[in-house]
């Protein structure tokens, strides 16, 4: 059932798979199948959670008889939707990799005759699984532009013209509508379960699942060098986006480098919008054009020559023809040493093409020594290496128009390990970084293939703390986890004693022992066992009949009340006896409780008094409520010290969670309404870097890791994968408005510097 006829899709297209590719394919679906197929179980039982939770805000009993009949189909039916999801995928693989996809909206006739044919359900399931498609487009752009180039070169369609990418949004979203077919219970509950599979699969397990691929592909030699390229989807096959006048926009234009990476114009726009290199400041000549490399004039061969005794630090030129530079200034990084190096005697004569790529490099340069997204010790330590990255951009100008040149990637690279940098705690970052910045200020003369080396070296070193990372970043999860189970069994225990206590008239000795003692059973009793147990709904019935026996009783309640006692005074020596509450505050409760049944059972009302009325005796024992009809505040334990808490520490079921922790009668978070920084919160991508600056100035990076699907709190980890901070949605945004967190920019340092040169220019050229 699981094997993909690649032979049918060789004769669909007309020519053979190449065996290594067809292998490839196979592991590539393998792997998504497992990813998806594990996603697909999670979310499952996740599902019966929401329904109860709609049945239990339903408006009236027909609805929440709906939720209710839905949540048993699901559980019914789960085995099989997780049947049909998988081969779904399957036939979804094979449909795309032999060109078989249904067509969409845009082959539709154009006064859509054929929506007609398509009922008012359909319609709505085919807007969810669009709008799920389109989701990930956006937030998968570059990640999925990527794997869809190597799908494209695997399968022999560079451009996916006659085949789809078989791992694509439309495969993943068909598959899960096509494991909903049996669903009975209505479109209503239909749109609720692919809504969560939009909030729980689409938004949280098909991104990582794609950048998973890229990196399996990428390690087996298949396209390894391409970056990500601007990339319209939908609409016909084989059409790219089209600008104006007809012509290809510009994501489509410029010749291809090898291995199919567009070439970036760069060069020739810097040249535009400065000048060609004419009148640049501090340089001068007009030595002769040059467009592969470093001008042939003596002036550029014996500057570069300088620049490399400049860079390894040699006494005599900085105390001859460079002796106006400062050699602390050169070694620090902290400072545009190219700026002082333009004025030296050595760059005289330096003109043309030569001149402007050290103007360029020397703006460049302004910009990454103001960049904020970097810590200062680091930013210092990349500064080091401006006159080995003026002397690459001299060598070869690919350095401005291919993004996959070994010294740019290195450049970058850095400078992307250099965002979560955290001072003194991360050494082994700083010295590694260090290390390899001295190796390039000492080793590279003209050979850019260094660069290659050295960032194969980082990014092995930067994998093996990501592996260590993610581990600590699980368990970092899993502790902030209990946490908030706790927090919510500590509010629904709170929540159930406190409605009891407040809608009856309750003698201060019994409302005291709810508070202090069957509150902590519930909630020992929800972290244990669970809402649904047999134990919890036990205790939540002990409680009520506990209540309802101390009310007054007529003759025929009596006589209930008599069979009852024995029961409830069992029922509550076993729930006293799990959270150990001392037998001689045991008995105190049971003596005055036995003091109040007696006065039950030996005195009759004519008709029992109404929840909330005041019985008519005169030393009825709850005369100690007041005229408003409450009791007086209790003093509630600040701690929970008893022994079943302390053995589910300590045997791990509450681990990482203080007991002093474990504290009543706390606030939930105001309301705040929605404004740009409750958006920039909600809006908040997993793996996002943010800097949060403390009360007292210190500044502390940390990555978004782990959304909970519990509360929705935000956990934040460093780069060894520990625990920075975990933030609630309006505390996020709190401190986003003011402004002690900022979102740190993830764009790649150099498109950033580019970006931000071409933009000043630009500006500076439209306002001469």
């Amino acid at each position: 059932m699981n094997i993909v006829h690649m032979n049918d899709f060789e004769r669909g297209r007309g020519g053979p798979v190449k065996a290594e590719h067809t292998v490839l394919l196979r592991e590539c679906r393998r792997q998504a199948q497992q990813h998806l197929n594990a996603a697909l179980k999670r979310m499952l039982g996740k599902v019966d959670d929401a329904l109860f939770e709609l049945a239990e805000k339903a408006e009236n009993n027909a609805v929440q008889s709906l939720y209710f009949d839905a949540m048993r189909e699901v559980r019914l039916k789960r085995a099989d939707m997780e049947s049909r999801f998988e081969q779904a995928l399957l036939a979804g693989f094979n449909a795309e990799i032999r060109g078989e996809r249904a067509p969409d909206e845009a082959t539709l006739d154009g006064d859509g005759m054929q929506l007609d044919l398509v009922g008012e359900d359909e319609l709505e399931e085919s807007l969810a699984v669009s709008n799920m498609v389109t989701k990930i487009e956006v937030n998968c752009k570059e990640q999925l532009g990527l794997l869809d180039r190597r799908m494209g070169h695997l399968l022999g369609d560079p451009e996916l013209k006659r085949v789809g990418n078989p791992i694509g949004p439309e495969v993943i979203c068909n598959a899960f509508l096509d494991a909903c077919k049996n669903i009975e219970s209505g479109i209503k509950v239909k749109l609720i379960i692919l809504k969560l599979f939009d909030r729980y699969v689409v938004s949280e397990d098909v991104p990582p699942l794609y950048q998973a691929l890229n990196r399996f592909l990428i390690a087996q030699g298949v396209l390894p060098d391409i970056r990500p390229v601007a990339k319209v989807r939908g609409g016909a096959r084989g059409k790219g986006p089209v600008a104006d006048g007809g012509k290809a926009a510009p994501a489509e234009e410029g010749a291809l480098a090898e291995g199919g990476e567009p070439q970036e114009d760069l060069f020739a726009t810097l040249q535009q919008l400065i000048g060609g290199g004419t009148g640049i400041p501090g340089l001068g000549g007009s030595a002769a054009m040059a467009t592969g490399g470093v001008g042939g004039s003596a002036a550029a061969t014996g500057f570069l020559s300088g620049l490399t005794m400049l860079q390894q630090g040699d006494g005599e030129l900085v105390a001859g023809g460079l002796g106006n530079i400062d050699s602390v200034a050169v070694a620090s990084g902290r400072v545009n040493v190219i700026r002082q190096i333009k004025a030296t005697a050595l760059a005289e004569g330096v003109g043309g093409d030569d001149a402007m790529v050290i103007h360029v490099v020397e703006m460049l340069f302004d910009y990454i020594l103001d960049d904020r997204n970097l810590p200062d010790p680091m930013k210092a330590l990349i500064g080091r290496l401006q006159i080995p990255m003026l002397k690459v951009a001299m060598l070869e100008r690919e350095f401005f128009s291919r993004k996959s040149h070994p010294a740019r990637l290195l450049l970058n690279r850095l400078a992307e390990a250099a965002l979560g940098w955290n001072g003194e705690q991360d050494g082994a970052l700083y010295r590694k970084i260090e290390g390899i910045v001295q190796r390039v200020i000492v080793e590279f003369d003209e050979d850019v293939g260094l660069f290659g080396e050295l960032l194969e070296e980082l990014e092995g070193f930067l994998a093996d703390e990501q592996r260590k990372a993610e581990s600590r970043v699980a368990e970092s999860a899993r502790l902030l986890q209990g946490k908030e189970q706790l927090k919510v069994a500590k509010a629904r225990a709170r929540l159930e004693v406190e409605r009891r206590v407040r809608t009856a008239r309750v003698p201060r000795f019994i409302r005291e022992f709810l508070v202090r003692y069957w509150q902590n059973l519930l909630l020992v009793l929800w972290v244990q066992e669970g809402e649904d147990s047999v134990a919890w709904k036990k205790a939540i019935a002990t409680m009520d009949n506990l209540l309802w026996s101390i009310a007054p009783k007529t003759a025929e309640e009596r006589q209930r009340l008599v069979k009852l006692l024995p029961q409830l005074l069992g029922a509550l020596r076993e729930g006293m006896s799990l959270i150990s509450m001392r037998e001689e505050d045991f008995q105190a409760f049971l003596g005055e409780l036995a003091d109040l049944h007696a006065e039950r059972v030996n005195r009759a009302t004519a008709a029992p008094a109404e929840a909330g009325t005041e019985p008519d005796m005169e030393d009825d024992p709850l005369a100690d409520i007041d005229e408003a009809g409450e009791a007086p505040p209790v003093e509630e334990d600040r701690e929970v010290t008893y022994a079943t808490l302390n053995r589910l520490i300590e045997e791990n079921e509450l681990a990482g969670i203080e007991v002093e922790e474990i504290t009543l009668g706390e606030e939930d978070e105001p309301a705040v309404e929605d404004d740009e920084f409750v958006d920039m919160a909600r809006g908040l991508q997993q793996g996002t870097w943010v800097e949060f600056t403390g009360d007292d100035g210190e500044v502390t990076r940390a990555k978004l890791t782990w959304v909970s699907p519990v509360t929705g709190a935000y956990l934040f980890t460093n780069r060894q994968g520990l625990k920075a901070a975990d933030k609630t949605l309006h505390g996020l945004a709190a401190e986003f408005r003011r402004g002690s967190a900022r979102i740190i920019e993830d764009v790649p340092l150099f498109e950033r510097a580019v970006s931000s040169l071409i933009d000043g220019l630009r500006q500076n050229t439209g306002n001469r």
